[in-house]
């Protein structure tokens, strides 16, 4: 009897994990598409007020390079979860050729996921070496 209870412990904190693991990934997700819109919004938001009037300038091209590159952020993150979902569709618990293996599957989501943050990370740098003072 010890020998099913063990198994049903070690299974109980399979599921466990497997669920916290897609819990952190989806809010890791979330936050990346937040972080790469609002700073799209900020960046629409800056060309308006400069209009106005601004005591900075930063050159078009430098806008329109992080724009870009706030856009391959949020354009990548849907991407991770669309590759997940179809990934997910795929797999059978009776049939372990379909989806994609563990370790690829990762390295899929963790390379475009890292493509994403970097997209944010260049963009921000990009526009905060490109301010200057008028």
């Amino acid at each position: 009897m010890p020998q099913v209870e063990e198994k049903e412990v070690t299974l109980e904190w399979y599921r466990s994990n497997v669920q916290w693991t897609r819990d952190l990934g989806m809010t890791a997700l979330k936050t990346l598409v937040t972080l790469n819109s609002g700073a799209f919004v900020v960046l629409l938001t800056f060309i308006g007020n400069t209009a106005a009037q601004s005591a900075f300038s930063v050159p078009l091209i430098s806008l329109q390079t992080s724009m870009y590159c706030f856009l391959v952020g949020i354009c990548s993150a849907f991407l991770v979860m669309a590759i997940a979902f179809v990934n997910n569709s795929m797999m059978s618990p009776f049939d372990s050729s379909k989806g994609l293996p563990d370790g690829v599957a990762m390295a899929i989501y963790v390379g475009v996921a890292g493509a994403s943050l970097g997209g944010f990370v260049y963009g921000v740098f990009k526009i905060v070496s490109s301010v200057v003072l008028t």
